[in-house]
């Protein structure tokens, strides 16, 4: 692994990678303890670029830097680990991911193979993707940002080599203070192209280069930096900083932004410190140089690990469980680096042999995801009773008319499109909500057209339809319902619909109050309110994951029934229900039980149909096609009934 620029090891840094590591794995497995454990990527950062530009500015300014060589270092370094993981989470995912699921981890494994995850999952972020924290592979953006990071470094270095090393400081600081500036900028407006953009998150691997930079003597000479008699103080006091980072951190601060300078400073700090008490017996001892040796499989392995065992353990993971898989991850990250990573870095063989092996491996695998992607999941492991069953999302999405009458997180409500309104003919029914609302739409307007009854839809993902609310997470929940409530106003539907999870609210009597407040205002401009409860809804990665599961899991390959507890969620949906209807009831408003249409004492309906062929729901909740067709045919008489 890159040393400091000297070249000389320093234990105290492979302690380093330790702090950093722990951090991020407490963080994933344990993250009420560690608020902030997620830091430990930004300690990583900071280290990668002190490391690697101590040892490209020393060899470049000694005549004898190689792009070549550099490069074939980093595959040595990089690729047998991430292969091994790559290529077992794959293997995994193929017994245990329905299409959706699998079809994504084939875009992750792509985008890992080419080091460019970060991009990937830019470009899978939205309201119904799918749960960062059951996403195997999602670790792996921060690989992709340091690899980005190397292959655009050494030619900058190589381009600024005559600069003086005073010169050279000024412009690695200044592109620093440049990019923190941008991700300060972009985070504001949107903080996940600041997350994942490698623009914004070079300031963090600058600060390590201006640290390597800034430690450099003269053109042969690296010496450490040095604070004098208050070098330990220092060093206390960066720890500290960095201590602080991991444990103040609340939900509400941007990330990457400025509290992120408390880990990468604290860290430049840590580096910069010299030899201290800290650096020798804590940083330095036995136990934490050997999870800093191992850290980079121990990254790699932990969490496809977490992210199967939540898949799987559908209520959540014990501190029991949490703490097994951290342990096991140890164990083989161990074996990684012992059996796998040191032979083929510094064992005896063709080093370019080994290079072009290790890139054909990951190139295949590249290959192998970027089939599961274009492929919706590679359907042909499916068992052919229960690939029907496997359900994307796409067979119902485009009913829903996102971005047009379901606003996404980013929409405002000038973004409501003018047909949301309907078509101008009377009766008209008008249904307000959040992407549930949105989901039984399609369904509603079938059978309302059957009736000669007209339709408006104003959804928003994530927003009850409830005036007032605030969801810190959609910050145009308010703005939108308060633009629905004028749209009542206005069209004065005969019937409006109030249909959501209801699930946003943690306190009983704020929701009742919400629903009373809601109510008032709507009344006079209509002539019947209708609240549909909460639609019966699946515990684990949805519906389709539970059939399955559920096919494996029976011990005789038989299909989820057609009515089933299995994997429901009946009892958080009861719980809601008793919240909501006593009090809609109590306002003398009309209430229709989803949960009683869907739920009999012989379960929830899964499936519906002819011999049970099609689904309810293509996820945990979300209605199909058919699922809503079904329910609105079952309410509609109901809702429009004088």
């Amino acid at each position: 692994m890159p040393q400091s620029p000297n070249h000389s090891y320093r234990p105290d840094i492979d302690g380093l990678r330790a702090v950093a590591v722990i951090a991020v794995l407490m963080y994933h497995a344990l993250p009420s303890m560690l608020p902030g454990g997620f830091f430990g990527v930004d300690i990583f950062f900071v280290i990668s670029g002190y490391l690697i530009t101590g040892i490209i500015h020393q060899q470049i300014q000694q005549n004898r830097f190689s792009l070549a060589e550099f490069y074939m270092r980093r595959i040595r370094r990089i690729f047998p680990a991430l292969v091994l993981v790559i290529a077992i989470t794959f293997a995994a995912g193929w017994f245990l991911l329905p299409m959706r699921e699998m079809k994504s981890l084939g875009a992750n494994i792509a985008g890992g193979a080419i080091f460019a995850q970060n991009f990937i999952l830019l470009g899978q972020i939205g309201y119904f993707d799918l749960a960062a924290d059951k996403k195997p592979l999602l670790h792996l953006w921060s690989l992709g940002i340091e690899e980005q990071y190397y292959l655009v470094w050494p030619l900058a270095l190589l381009g600024l080599r005559r600069k003086a090393p005073s010169a050279l400081l000024a412009i690695v600081s200044s592109l620093a203070v440049a990019s923190f500036v941008l991700c300060i900028a972009i985070g504001t407006y949107a903080p996940d192209l600041a997350f994942y953009l490698p623009v914004t998150r070079a300031w963090e691997l600058l600060a390590g280069s201006a640290l390597a930079v800034w430690q450099f003597r003269s053109a042969n000479d690296l010496t450490e930096a040095r604070i004098g008699r208050f070098e330990e103080a220092a060093a206390a006091g960066a720890i500290a900083v960095v201590a602080a980072s991991l444990f103040a951190y609340r939900p509400w601060m941007q990330v990457p932004g400025w509290v992120t300078l408390l880990p990468v400073l604290g860290t430049v700090g840590i580096i910069g410190s010299g030899a201290t008490l800290i650096h020798r017996r804590i940083l330095a001892c036995r136990p934490m140089v050997f999870i800093g040796l191992i850290s980079y499989p121990l990254y790699l392995w932990h969490f496809p690990l977490l992210a199967y065992a939540r898949i799987h353990f559908v209520d959540g993971l014990r501190l029991r469980q949490s703490v097994t898989i951290l342990l096991v991850s140890v164990i083989l990250a161990w074996l990684t680096y012992r059996l796998l990573e040191c032979p083929v870095r510094f064992g005896k063989g063709n080093q370019k042999i080994k290079v072009a092996a290790l890139t054909a491996a990951m190139l295949a695998l590249g290959i192998v995801g970027l089939t599961a992607d274009l492929t919706n999941g590679l359907p042909i492991r499916i068992p052919d009773s229960i690939r029907p069953f496997m359900l994307t999302g796409d067979e119902s999405l485009p009913n829903f008319r996102s971005a047009k009458c379901l606003l996404l997180p980013h929409q405002g409500p000038e973004d409501f499109d003018s047909q949301c309104g309907g078509s101008g003919r009377r009766p008209l029914i008008l249904i307000w909500g959040d992407s549930y609302a949105a989901s039984l739409y399609p369904g509603l307007r079938h059978s309302a057209e059957e009736r000669a009854v007209d339709v408006a839809q104003f959804t928003s993902s994530a927003c009850p339809p409830l005036v007032g609310f605030v969801n810190p997470e959609r910050r145009f929940c308010k703005a939108n319902n308060d633009y629905i409530l004028k749209q009542v106003s206005e069209l004065r539907p005969d019937v409006v619909i109030l249909f959501s999870t209801w699930s946003y609210h943690r306190n009983r009597d704020d929701l009742r109050r919400d629903v009373r407040h809601t109510a008032s205002l709507i009344q006079p401009f209509t002539k019947k309110i209708v609240v549909i409860g909460p639609v019966a809804s699946w515990l684990g990665q949805g519906l389709p994951a539970n059939v399955l599961d559920y096919y494996y899991e029976s011990g005789n390959f038989s299909i989820l029934p057609e009515r089933t507890w299995y994997r429901s969620n009946d009892n958080w949906t009861s719980a809601a229900e008793s919240a909501l209807e006593p009090e809609v009831k109590a306002l003398g408003l009309d209430y229709i039980s989803a949960h009683r249409t869907m739920c009999n004492a012989d379960g929830c309906l899964a499936r519906i149909g002819p011999d049970g062929s099609d689904l309810t729901t293509y996820d945990n909740g979300h209605l199909t096609y058919t699922g809503s067709l079904y329910l609105a045919a079952q309410w509609i008489d109901q809702i429009i009934k004088d």
